[in-house]
This record gives C-alpha cells, structure tokens and sequence, in this order.
C-alpha cells in the first residue's frame, strides 16, 4: 500500500513539475499564391480559317445567333 500510495505522490509531483514550464506556441505562416496566366497564341490552318468561315457564313444566314455545337464539330474536323 505504501509503494501505491508513494507512486501516485511521485507522479502528481512530477506531472506538475513538468507542466510548470508548459508554453503555448503559436506561429504565424503567411502563404503566398501567386497565379500566373500564359496566353498562347496558336496561328490557324486553313481547314480552320475554312472551318470559321463556313460557320459564320450558317450562322448569318440563319439570323445570328451561335451555335457551339456547330462549331466545335467543324473544328473538330480540322483535327483529323
């Protein structure tokens, strides 16, 4: 019983000695994002130039308007 009782004087102790010095720290992290864009200009093929051409050519005579759809299937076409 002694040896219990002086165990948990010891630990008391100790547990109180070593949170005596106990600092809270706190650092402060600013962070930096920083986003850079890269415009790339890309020259057009002539299937291209055609494929803008006819497309402007439907939509005007349709009344205007736009037509994506349209317009990435004739590019699209460019491509093979």
């Amino acid at each position: 019983m002694k040896k219990l009782l002086f165990t948990a004087m010891a630990v008391v102790a100790f547990s109180r000695v070593a949170m005596a010095n106990t600092v809270e720290v706190k650092e402060l992290t600013t962070l930096k994002n920083e986003i850079k864009v890269v415009i790339i200009q890309q020259e057009e093929n002539s299937c291209q130039a055609a494929a803008i051409a006819y497309y402007e050519q439907v939509m005007e005579n349709r009344g205007g308007g736009e037509d994506t759809l349209l317009l990435s299937s004739l590019m699209y076409n460019c491509l093979n």
